[in-house]
């Protein structure tokens, strides 16, 4: 397949046989409506893709790519509650719609959710990929108490940013391209290809939706300047107090002790992100990452047809014409 609404349309057709309800409701309803909630299903896709680059035969693939789409989801449902974020996909979050306790019990059965769809993976692989995945989920927890931390702390160094965002975003989009390689039964040397890739181009993604949000627009999907608003340490905002002098870093503390929405607060250190070319630095590294995630994908022998759409993919995924 190489139509990304037949991909989605695939993976929603499969969310929907499964059976998510039962007694008490209040634990259900919320699963089954985060899981209703608008999504591009990017990771489960990657999957896919990451299959489909050696086999034909989706349906192999087609529940464990959902269990990493429950994972994600769990997450979302658990970081909503520490952000106490409103609105999820322009919706009510979890726990404004019930409330934070049931929020946290929903976003733990869904977890129970993700491993039971791996329960029908061949014993061959399965031990193997219940290893990689729990590998991975742990890495996603660290990422997120790393990114809670950096709330509070002052100085954090750009190879810190650099993990926490490898760690929380980066780790499961890579894992998503492995798990296909994994299910396609292929070597050890090009699942860890496939994986490094996805991370490669995890770190990218990140990197360029905290650019869009300064220097972006508002068709992407989010105010602007919403991580100026809330002093959100990003690596523009890294990069700007290593590299402002005395006087810029007394005016950069002025304006982020301010905490309230303010166009000026976003304009004044918007202003001084470019006078010091943070916006072209912050391009540059994403670029970097970018080209070698794109470098390690053009050096695994698959299906060129399908490598030539994941490329595709992951380019319009960049840009966010997907």
């Amino acid at each position: 397949m190489t139509d990304k609404k037949k991909y989605i349309d695939k993976i929603n057709s499969e969310i929907q046989k499964i059976n998510i309800s039962g007694e008490p409701k209040e634990l259900y309803k919320p699963i089954q409506y985060i899981l209703n909630l608008k999504s591009k299903r990017v990771r489960p896709i990657l999957s896919l893709l990451g299959f489909e680059l050696f086999d034909n035969k989706i349906e192999k693939v087609l529940k464990p790519s959902i269990a990493i789409e429950f994972f994600h989801n769990f997450t979302l449902i658990h970081d909503d509650i520490m952000d106490n974020a409103k609105l999820r996909r322009g919706k009510k979050t979890v726990h404004e719609k019930w409330n934070k306790n049931i929020g946290v019990l929903s976003g733990d059965l869904l977890m129970i959710f993700a491993f039971k769809m791996l329960e029908d993976i061949d014993s061959v692989n399965l031990k193997n990929i219940l290893k990689r995945f729990n590998d991975i989920a742990i890495k996603v927890c660290e990422g997120q108490q790393y990114d809670m931390n950096f709330e509070k702390e002052k100085n954090i160094s750009e190879l810190d940013y650099l993990n926490m965002i490898k760690l929380k975003t980066a780790v499961l989009i890579g894992f998503s391209l492995e798990l296909g390689g994994l299910i396609a039964n292929q070597k050890k040397e090009i699942t860890t290809k496939l994986y490094k890739a996805g991370e490669l181009m995890g770190i990218a993604f990140q990197l360029m939706d905290d650019h869009l949000d300064i220097f972006g627009t508002e068709k992407f999907g989010k105010k602007i300047g919403g991580d100026i608003v809330s002093n959100k340490n990003t690596y523009l905002m890294i990069k700007l107090l290593e590299e402002a002098n005395q006087d810029d870093l007394l005016i950069i503390e002025k304006w982020r002790n301010i905490k309230n929405r303010s166009e000026e607060k976003i304009n004044v250190l918007t202003e001084l992100l470019k006078k010091y070319e943070i916006d072209s630095k912050s391009e540059k590294l994403t670029k970097e990452y970018f080209s070698k995630g794109m470098e390690i994908l053009k050096n695994i022998p698959s299906n060129k047809n399908q490598l030539n759409y994941l490329k595709t993919f992951f380019e319009n995924l960049l840009v966010r014409k997907y």
